[in-house]
């Protein structure tokens, strides 16, 4: 177990680098940095198939396609859908928004119980019912105190529910959905490059950040070779609560490194979403040692 908590905030901690690497890649552009990293990181991904032995779900989702064509416009969609949420994760902090991107993450799990309740008709818990209610009094004050609600918050803290809904939906919740989102998106980014670069750009490219652009497809195959194994050595539980560890460092990203600030209106409005999710990492805390518990006694 020590084993899996080590990797899930190791993964965490690259990701919250990969926050900041935007920065490290100046002047190309949002979409030339995606486009490198997608590049760059799926044959690390097709690298950690091979390592974890998954060949045969690669196999079995392609006989689905077969079978049921109308499949591969399900999977393109989640790939689209995964798209806009790793540009916001790229555009975010290159632009003064990394605050409002990392107040998304927070929302994350607080709006998964939600979707499971609308959607999957999921009971909440005590704590979940107080968790969603002070996140709805914060949000409620942020939009009555500046007369807006950050875009950029609002898509991750929707647009992820909506992408794991579709992956549900699609059933393909496995490491096959991962690689068939990298791989639409890097047949995408492929073409990009193909119509909008030519030879020299890229040479400029690799010449200018011969170490940057490599390091960035390893970090980000890392990362995510962490997060699979933490989530196979770890109770579902713990692994959950170590999710809120990811929001905490790209926080951290945006006041420290990225000289972001909170403004004073936005101070109390916070302060209510930052206490939901306290009460929902409490609520996973003690789920977490009551299973510890159980499996002492037995």
């Amino acid at each position: 177990m020590i084993k899996g908590v080590v990797l899930s905030i190791l993964a965490s901690c690259l990701f919250g680098l990969l926050y900041y690497y935007p920065v490290l890649l100046q002047p190309l552009s949002v979409v030339d940095i995606f486009c490198w990293r997608l590049l760059t990181s799926f044959p690390a991904i097709i690298i950690l198939i091979c390592f974890e032995k998954q060949w045969s779900a690669i196999a079995d989702l392609f006989l689905r396609i077969k079978q049921r064509p109308v499949l591969l416009l399900g999977l393109i969609v989640s790939s689209l859908l995964l798209t806009i949420q790793m540009l916001i994760f790229i555009w975010a902090p290159l632009n003064g928004h990394g605050l409002s991107a990392s107040l998304g993450y927070f929302l994350l799990p607080l709006a998964m119980v939600i979707f499971g309740k609308v959607f999957y008709g999921e009971t909440l818990t005590f704590f979940q019912k107080i968790a969603v209610t002070l996140a709805a009094i914060g949000v409620c004050l942020e939009i009555y105190t500046t007369r807006a609600f950050s875009w950029e918050t609002a898509v991750i803290a929707l647009g992820y529910p909506i992408y794991f809904m579709t992956r549900r939906k699609l059933q393909i919740e496995s490491i096959s959905g991962t690689f068939s989102d990298f791989f639409f998106i890097f047949l995408g980014c492929l073409s990009y490059f193909i119509f909008n670069y030519n030879v020299q750009q890229i040479i400029n490219d690799l010449t200018h950040f011969h170490i940057f652009i490599p390091m960035l497809g390893i970090i980000t195959a890392i990362a995510f070779a962490m997060y699979f194994v933490a989530r196979r050595l770890l109770p579902m539980g713990l692994f959950g609560l170590l999710g809120y560890v990811e929001p905490v460092l790209l926080t951290c990203v945006s006041l420290l490194f990225l000289h972001e600030s909170i403004p004073s209106q936005h101070i109390i409005s916070y302060g209510f979403i930052w206490l939901s999710v306290c009460v929902l990492a409490l609520e996973g805390s003690i789920f977490v040692l009551r299973a510890i518990k159980r499996k002492r006694i037995r």
